[in-house]
């Protein structure tokens, strides 16, 4: 694997059912940042919005317009990414920059594929909110083709489970882990739900790797060098 990885970061990795911006959570999430980081990686991070506005609660208390509740997602990524570059410019070890795929210069810088570059080589962590910048395409579609931007060739997700499963571990206590993948697999068990299809379909295309772990540092070090035991890896 290279050195650019992108990072994805659920909105559910920020906000606890106590607070919609939860510190201990993003000191989390940054001792992983940190992480890559200090093991010579490039990073990139794109956070998701779902500790704020979730399209399908929205949808089920009767609101039906999908572009302005998109709109409302990449705008709640906007406020992730300010809480997390905040949190981990204040913990002083990796200097983050916000940048956002929708225009609100006030507070973060409209994204640039040059100054982005430039800063992952920098040993900065590149923090990118607002989606894609249109409505219409999910946060795992958007890290993705990020990813491709910047020349990622492995997206890490991390998830409250140890890697994929052939079904939701959750409800099925026999449910099997894989420690390797390939895409055709994941994209034919309907039960893999891990990232939408677009998305997977795109990684494919691109051959951008993913990997998916818990986000603890050392498991994302380990299996980024290879180590499946606590994780998986889709290529």
């Amino acid at each position: 694997m290279g050195k650019n990885v992108m990072l994805k970061v659920s909105g559910e990795q920020l906000g606890s059912e106590e607070y919609n911006f939860d510190m201990a959570m993003a000191q989390q999430v940054c001792s992983v940042i940190e992480a890559l980081v200090d093991a010579d990686y490039n990073v990139a991070v794109v956070m998701g919005g779902g500790n704020i506005v979730r399209g399908k609660k929205l949808h089920k208390n009767g609101f039906t317009n999908q572009v302005i509740a998109d709109e409302m997602g990449m705008l709640a990524t906007v406020q992730n990414g300010l809480f997390l570059n905040e949190v981990l410019n204040q913990r002083g070890k990796v200097e983050g920059r916000l940048f956002s795929n929708i225009p609100v210069e006030s507070v973060a810088e409209r994204f640039s594929y040059q100054r982005a570059q430039k800063y992952m080589k920098d040993n900065r962590a590149v923090l990118i909110a607002g989606g894609l910048g249109k409505p219409g395409f999910t946060t795992d579609t958007g890290v993705v083709a990020q990813a491709f931007e910047l020349h990622c060739d492995t997206v890490i997700k991390t998830t409250k489970v140890d890697g994929i499963y052939d079904r939701d571990p959750e409800f099925h206590k026999d449910a099997k882990r894989y420690e390797r993948i390939s895409f055709n697999d994941a994209l034919a068990n309907q039960e893999i739900q891990i990232m939408d299809r677009a998305a997977l379909a795109f990684a494919a295309d691109k051959a951008i790797t993913l990997v998916i772990c818990q986000p603890d540092p050392e498991v994302v070090l380990a299996v980024l060098k290879g180590d499946t035991k606590k994780g998986t890896i889709v290529s």
